[in-house]
């Protein structure tokens, strides 16, 4: 399946990928780490940050923290930049060579117009799931007694919960699942081609729809990751962020070509 980019005159060719292809990002995931650890733990040290300084200012507000939850899922492609970047730079170096942290920390410079409505549309997109979520509550429970988020965890397996928790994740999903479409190619394509926004979303869409089995493979195993990085109160993410950050660039490499 061809696409046409006109700033580079290129032929985007988009690849089919097993799903057994899977478990050859994961492992060039691996070998990135063991090749630059201290560089692609810096990474995941900030999103161990981010969630600590999540928690710690909504402790108190259980509808934003598990609102924000879904937006770390949200945000991650775009905080996963740097990542991609240390990615192609071991891709061009020798073996005993160093890639550069902060090379990868400016590397949204090489397309600042994509990555910018990029960004926009992301805030957008987190801002209503911010919304939708509230509303959530809203509808279930009363809104000048939130309950704590102990209690909420107490009671997941209360009866009363199940059509709230149904509502709740149901409206979470879809907004992953857009993002995820949308996303799943689109950002490092935007660091590696000067492709504009839509081009590269519309290449992710495209992806998703050549490789449907395999996504949907992908995206299961990104939350699973993800999952136990939050239930590790957050230390797992240290490495699991930037092991489905360099996975995410090696599954770009393997289903996104480019042809004159």
């Amino acid at each position: 399946m061809d696409l046409i980019h006109d700033t580079v005159t290129e032929h985007i060719v988009i690849r089919q990928a097993a799903p057994s292809r899977i478990r050859h990002w994961l492992r060039q995931a691996v070998e990135d780490i063991r090749r630059a650890p201290a560089d692609t733990l810096f990474y995941g040290a900030l999103f161990v940050l981010m969630g600590y300084v999540l928690l710690y200012y909504f402790t108190m507000a259980p509808a934003y923290v598990l609102a924000l939850s879904t937006a770390f899922l949200l945000a991650g492609p775009f905080l996963a930049i740097g990542l991609y970047d240390l990615a192609r730079q071991r891709e061009g170096v020798k073996r005993h060579e160093r890639v550069s942290l902060r090379r990868s920390m400016v590397a949204w410079r090489g397309n600042v117009q994509a990555f910018t409505l990029y960004a926009a549309l992301l805030a957008v997109m987190a801002f209503t799931w911010f919304r939708v979520s509230l509303l959530v509550f809203a509808l279930f429970y009363d809104y000048a007694a939130l309950p704590s988020l102990d209690d909420i965890v107490a009671r997941l397996l209360d009866p009363q919960n199940i059509v709230f928790l149904l509502v709740y994740f149901a409206a979470g999903f879809l907004f992953a699942l857009v993002t995820f479409v949308a996303s799943v190619v689109s950002v490092p394509m935007m660091l590696d081609k000067e492709v504009d926004t839509v081009t590269a979303m519309l290449t992710s869409f495209m992806v998703v729809q050549r490789n449907l089995k395999t996504m949907a493979w992908w995206a299961a195993i990104i939350v699973l990751l993800t999952g136990v990085g939050l239930l590790t109160y957050f230390v797992g993410l240290l490495f699991v962020m930037p092991l489905v950050g360099l996975a995410t660039w090696h599954a770009y490499r393997d289903m996104v070509a480019f042809e004159h």
